[in-house]
């Protein structure tokens, strides 16, 4: 049987190319071919940083596993980086759109607030999800702009759309003034806590969806319940 070889390689042959001609700069495919292309390329991506590691793979083997051409994988996403980048904000998509899409104003904050936390949960808790984020802190140690990609265009950029959703919600006068940034880094660890870590660790089954909506009802109650009664 072939030996694998270790993660922590990380040789001339797993590096992608930074192309540097203006060429090269990712752009969003306008067809529908291109869509589909694009999203085949993050589809084989994902893959196959699930099975080998993310330093272990290279834009050759991404091109290879979903077909097309280098040129395809330069032009959509610029080179590896990018293509890391697009597919986590790809998966925080469902998650930004909670607090973004059109009509969550006209919810009260409550069922604004529960169907974040329980879209959220789900999300991270799926074997996929838990599979990437153990690789982004196996990996981050030798490169730190992984964990950098994977925070801005994942976990970051939810926490900035429930930042904004909240600050709206301030100006309206529904919730007491604070910093909307700060508060909402508060919720979203109270909504994953010890959950999302037992998970991690593989310690415990993956909760049910009524064991998810309970918890974050609870934290939901908790949150809004706390920052009424300190503007009282």
């Amino acid at each position: 049987m072939a030996t694998r070889p270790s993660r922590h390689t990380f040789t001339e042959a797993t590096a992608s190319p930074m192309p540097s001609t203006d060429a090269h700069r990712p752009l969003t495919p306008t067809t529908e071919r291109g869509l589909k292309r694009r999203d085949a390329l993050m589809d084989a991506a994902q893959k196959l940083f699930l099975e080998r590691g993310y330093g272990q793979v290279s834009v050759n083997d991404i091109v290879a596993e979903a077909g097309g051409s280098l040129s395809t994988l330069y032009r959509h996403f610029g080179n590896k980086e990018g293509l890391f980048q697009a597919m986590i904000e790809r998966r925080s998509h469902y998650l930004y759109e909670a607090l973004s899409a059109e009509g969550v104003d006209g919810l009260s904050i409550e069922e604004a607030l529960q169907r974040l936390g329980v879209t959220l949960l789900i999300k991270v808790t799926d074997c996929e999800t838990l599979g990437i984020y153990r690789e982004v802190v196996a990996e981050s140690p030798r490169q730190p702009e992984l964990g950098q990609l994977f925070y801005a265009a994942g976990p970051g950029r939810v926490r900035q759309a429930l930042a904004t959703y909240l600050e709206r919600q301030m100006r309206a006068g529904r919730l007491p003034q604070g910093d909307a940034v700060e508060l909402a880094g508060i919720f979203l660890g109270s909504v994953l806590g010890e959950l999302h870590l037992t998970q991690l660790l593989q310690l415990e089954s993956p909760p049910s969806q009524a064991a998810i909506e309970q918890r974050v009802a609870c934290c939901v109650s908790l949150f809004v319940g706390g920052l009424r009664y300190a503007e009282a």
